[in-house]
């Protein structure tokens, strides 16, 4: 069947998508097991990719595609396409305040991988506890927020708000660390007959009743990065200690030390049904995400003592893993050199500014870089009127250098069309932000 566009709609798209993975999978004459090898996937998840009813992860698609030596652009458009019919078909349209963070979630689930157990211990619990708190708990980069992205992108039913300081832009109308924007946000999608503009006592009654009572049907929350609300206890007083049957809220939060931020929200280790604490990488994830990256990181995939080198250097630290494996993606980063590369992320992150520093767009950077650390998140059209000599002509050649440390933000809203310099930029993660604030000498 198809749409009055002329595409699959979503079962169709899926079924598409299978259907060619199969066809090629029979063409080359592989079988499970040797798919499943070299795909660096496991027995299920392959299995549901090609015939479950779910749409399978963004980043399983291009693992198999990778395998299969298909072109993935296709079969990301089928993919596209399934999973915003089953996003549509889960109920309602999903409220437009929380389309805010579809790039969030497609930036931090391109490469994801290493979590299975932590995934597969969340949605056991969901589906076995008839309510109660799980609350995810990493150092910062560890990939609390990948793991929470990926957990709603798979379950696009369930309510879920991201407390991301690098989305942050005051004057946008939207501040996802504000708490009148994230219970708006949150209100909007628990309650169908919510209105918004009503002020934050009265969100923080509403959601204070929301999360007490038992909801009509079994509804997840998930809410990422209660520590960057600003302020951090301003939720203190809505959470229950016990939540009502049917209502299951996955929090995450950074690990402090002897502190842990869910003092914040008034709740206790003993108030947590699951407590999840991330650790490094092992080399495993290490292999799943050399292959997902394609180009010449899918060959060292294979190359034991390349992956455990890279495990050495790196610690399994997620956030240098991601700079490493984009390294080996185009070239950078070889056999020859993996023993040459330095050991922890500060020692890499400064061999890579003194490359800056030889680079002719020196100056450029420094000031981009600047003025992102002092405003957050500036636009392109930012960026020309503060960067002397910045343009829409040489921007893109300019930022090239350093566009790996930063984020891109797309505002896409249904019938506007993207206007170039309208994109927003910030830094790709805290973790960058404050070496960078180190390295310019502010305390």
């Amino acid at each position: 069947m198809r749409s009055l566009e002329g595409k699959p709609d979503g079962d169709a798209a899926l079924a598409q998508l299978q259907q060619l993975l199969r066809d090629r999978r029979d063409a080359r004459g592989l079988k499970m097991l040797a798919l499943e090898r070299l795909a660096g996937l496991r027995h299920t998840t392959v299995s549901r990719a090609l015939n479950g009813p779910n749409v399978p992860t963004r980043a399983t698609v291009i693992a198999l595609a990778n395998a299969l030596k298909m072109d993935p652009d296709p079969l990301l458009r089928l993919w596209e396409q399934a999973v915003e019919a089953s996003r549509q078909g889960a109920g309602q349209e999903p409220p437009a305040t929380r389309d805010f963070f579809r790039d969030l979630i497609e930036q931090h689930t391109q490469l994801f991988a290493g979590r299975q157990a932590e995934s597969a211990r969340i949605e056991e619990f969901i589906r076995d506890r008839p309510c109660g708190y799980v609350f995810v708990e990493a150092l910062s980069g560890y990939g609390k927020t990948s793991l929470l992205a990926d957990l709603v992108r798979q379950n696009p039913e369930f309510r879920y708000h991201f407390i991301s300081q690098a989305y942050r832009r005051m004057g946008s109308g939207f501040d996802p660390t504000s708490p009148e924007d994230v219970l708006e946000c949150l209100c909007e999608q628990l309650d169908p007959a919510h209105v918004r503009g009503g002020g934050l006592k009265s969100l923080e009654r509403q959601f204070r009743g929301l999360m007490s009572r038992p909801p009509r049907k079994p509804t997840v929350v998930v809410l990422d990065a209660v520590d960057e609300l600003d302020p951090p206890d301003q939720l203190r007083t809505l959470l229950p200690r016990q939540l009502p049957p049917g209502l299951v809220l996955v929090l995450s939060g950074r690990a402090q030390g002897d502190r842990s931020c869910l003092d914040d929200l008034a709740l206790s280790p003993a108030d947590v049904g699951l407590h999840l604490q991330l650790e490094g990488l092992d080399e495993v994830a290490l292999v799943d995400l050399l292959r997902m990256a394609g180009g010449a990181a899918a060959g060292l995939a294979g190359d034991a003592d390349f992956v455990a080198e890279m495990h050495r250097v790196s610690a399994g630290d997620p956030f240098y893993v991601r700079f490493l494996v984009e390294d080996a993606a185009v070239g950078m980063l070889t056999r020859d050199n993996i023993e040459r590369t330095p050991t922890g992320l500060e020692s890499y992150l400064d061999q890579q500014l003194k490359q800056l520093n030889r680079s002719a767009h020196r100056t450029e950077h420094v000031e981009i870089l600047g003025f992102l650390l002092e405003a957050g998140t500036l636009s392109a059209f930012d960026l020309y009127n503060l960067v002397e000599g910045l343009n829409w002509l040489n921007f893109d050649t300019i930022l090239r250098e350093i566009h790996r440390f930063l984020l891109v933000h797309r505002r896409v809203l249904p019938g506007v069309q993207v206007q170039r310099g309208s994109e927003e930029y910030s830094f790709c993660h805290d973790r960058f932000r404050q070496y960078f604030r180190g390295r310019a000498g502010i305390g």
